[in-house]
């Protein structure tokens, strides 16, 4: 029931996104990309508005009007200037990204201690199911929105509006200001996916900069595939062809992670059903002179009447497997405790933490298939992706979930206090009270304990002045949307500043940026780099290092991985986390209440020196130093491990 009343949900609060991708792309046949941005600043401004104090539906209020700022903006500049409207789009939507950071402040903010909308709706719940009783809440809401909607399109100005999108010429001969009711359109259509982002992070309890990304391929691929499955002309019906494309899709992706399909795959899933889509449709609708021999036979079979069928025996296969989930017992017993494992993305310090994890629990005497059974699932960095597997764990009925990086943690935080029946487990994350996952070690929910690794990076500085103490410009490149590298930031300005060193930061977007930010470090003065954890740095680490060897420049980490092409590396082991998180697991199958388990930080702490690359550049280390390291890279000195 979760994975199926979760992506209702999900579809329809994203189908005010897809109403605005929408009127711009058939309305206004706009190619309008600032949707990818207007959805992050939605959902920037409702989260600042609501740790502020501000009411949750005055903060939706605002998060329309800055969305339709954005987009009267991307048409402004496309009207007036004359600028290509997929290049104003694309404008705008980078601007935007600099502009939601200095909304939000940070990268991630937290609202699992706030007052939300679907707070005060579960506040008059007669009894229902939470997620049950939203669901009928939001169909009331849809349906206002739809009829709403219809109206606006039938009233003079939205036949204006649809007008000029057909056929602007005749627009202007009749009077209609073709310039400003394109403004107004984008407008519109940004302010209704503003909505959808405010309402997205309520609903699963944070805001991110990263949570837009591709938001314009989702409304795209929901538009088509609801233009295809409800053909007619009326207004309403197209309105609702809108509204029922967002359900559809995300009721597809829950069919997908339904039948274990691999979340990998879920593109190539989602590109194929729109083709199948498209193509049926037009096999449906082609007339008889257009269609060619083998596109008329296909036709005849899937005439009008048979797709009907089709779709009714879809409706009922579609209502045996909610009314399965809705049986008790309907999974029916099992010996082997059940594990879900989430990650955000394929990293390789993921993988090594995973490794970690089946080590420990091996350890200790459980293997996956044998005594435990372990659901991998990877959410390809997409947000909303998350909130679906948690969902389809907990309608799996897996005892334990195991949660790793942040965006995974806090979705799952969030549901977790949903279904107290289900333990949490998390590890592979920097700070979990940044992030409002916890207030203390022992201040968290009952179901929920972990391992965090925030690494030693105070004494990553003092190592770094103690080792060079003529170079006091050390340079840092990160990207700002990562929450982790956001909190150690905050503890490397002051430190440096305490004692004597000096910060040189260069943010980035994406991988593809490192090598001139690196360039730029150099050009500013950084004679030291540093590696503060950054997952986009890590990705392209070798551009990096690359810059730093040929100016000479010693590099420190604090991923572990990344030790045979750095000079230094100091920080929690990756594969230790893990090991702590799968002795914690271990401990939980075990029999022991979460509640009681503190969150614990790996302790663990390795010192690794890379005498190699220290001899091919130069650089001298300290006798001492050498004395205090775990392992030396080189020479015979250390066997302690760096890889657990």
């Amino acid at each position: 029931m979760e994975l199926w009343i979760g992506a209702l949900n999900l579809g329809f609060l994203y189908a005010f996104m897809t109403m605005g991708v929408f009127i711009t792309f058939r309305i206004h046949d706009f190619p309008d990309i600032t949707v990818d941005g207007s959805f992050t600043t939605g959902a920037a401004v409702t989260a600042i508005l609501m740790v502020s104090g501000l009411n949750p539906f005055v903060a939706l209020f605002a998060a329309f009007g800055a969305g339709a700022a954005a987009g009267s903006i991307t048409a402004l500049i496309h009207t007036r200037m004359k600028i290509n409207g997929l290049l104003a789009g694309i404008l705008v939507m980078t601007g935007l990204y600099s502009i939601n950071l200095h909304v939000m402040g940070r990268s991630n903010i937290p609202l699992l201690d706030q007052t939300t909308l679907f707070t005060y709706i579960q506040r008059v719940n007669p009894g229902l199911h939470d997620e049950v009783w939203t669901s009928l809440v939001l169909l009331a809401v849809m349906s206002l929105f739809w009829w709403i909607t219809s109206l606006f399109f039938r009233t003079d100005m939205g036949i204006s509006m649809r007008v000029t999108g057909e056929n602007p010429d005749m627009a202007a001969a009749a009077g209609v200001n073709v310039g400003r009711m394109t403004v107004l359109g984008v407008a519109l259509a940004n302010g209704l996916v503003g909505v959808s982002g405010g309402l997205v992070a309520q609903y699963q309890g944070f805001a991110d900069i990263g949570m837009g990304i591709g938001t314009i391929v989702i409304g795209l691929a929901a538009v088509i595939i609801g233009e295809s499955v409800l053909r007619m002309r009326s207004m309403y019906a197209i309105v609702l062809s809108v509204i029922l494309g967002s359900v559809i899709f995300r009721q597809m992706i829950a069919v997908a992670l339904y039948a274990g399909m691999n979340p990998l795959d879920l593109k190539l899933l989602t590109a194929a059903f729109v083709l199948v889509t498209l193509i049926v449709s037009k096999m449906i609708t082609a007339g008889p002179k257009t269609r060619g021999p083998l596109l008329a036979r296909l036709s005849a079979f899937f005439s009008r009447r048979i797709v009907l069928a089709l779709a009714g025996i879809g409706a009922i296969l579609i209502g045996l497997v909610i009314v399965k989930a809705y049986m008790p017992g309907a999974s029916g017993p099992s010996k082997a405790s059940i594990i879900g494992l989430v990650q955000f993305a394929l990293e390789p310090n993921v993988e090594v933490c995973k490794k970690g994890i089946l080590d420990a629990l091996a350890d200790k005497g459980y293997e996956d298939g044998k005594n435990v059974k372990i659901i991998y699932k990877n959410a390809q960095a997409d947000f909303s992706m998350i909130n679906a597997i948690i969902h389809d764990f907990i309608r799996r009925k897996v005892d334990i979930i195991v949660p790793l990086s942040t965006p995974c943690v806090q979705s799952t935080v969030h549901l977790a206090g949903k279904n107290p029946h289900i333990k949490v487990v998390f590890t592979y994350i920097y700070d979990p009270y940044r992030i409002g996952a916890a207030r203390t070690p022992t201040d968290h929910l009952p179901n929920m304990t972990g391992v965090s690794c925030f690494p030693p990076i105070e004494q990553m500085l003092d190592l770094i002045k103690e080792m060079f103490p003529d170079r006091k410009t050390v340079g840092i490149v990160w990207n700002s949307s990562e929450a982790n590298s956001e909190a150690v930031l905050s503890k490397v300005r002051p430190h440096a500043v305490k004692i004597g060193l000096e910060i040189i930061e260069a943010t980035v977007t994406g991988p593809a940026e490192v090598l001139d930010a690196a360039k730029s470090l150099v050009s500013r003065g950084a004679r030291v780099f540093l590696n503060s954890g950054d997952n986009t740095l890590s990705v392209s680490f070798a551009s990096f290092v690359k810059v730093a060897n040929r100016r000479n420049i010693p590099v420190f980490t604090v991923d572990s991985e990344q030790i045979q092409d750095a000079f230094v590396y100091l920080g929690p082991d990756t594969y230790q986390t893990g090991y702590d998180g799968g002795i914690y697991l271990a401990r939980v199958l075990n029999g022991e209440n979460t509640a009681d388990l503190p969150i614990y930080q790996t302790r663990e702490i390795a010192l690794v020196i890379n005498a190699e690359m220290a001899a091919r550049h130069g650089f001298r280390i300290p006798e001492g130093i050498l004395e205090r390291a775990d392992r030396v890279i080189g020479q015979e000195k250390g066997s302690s491990r760096t890889d657990g």
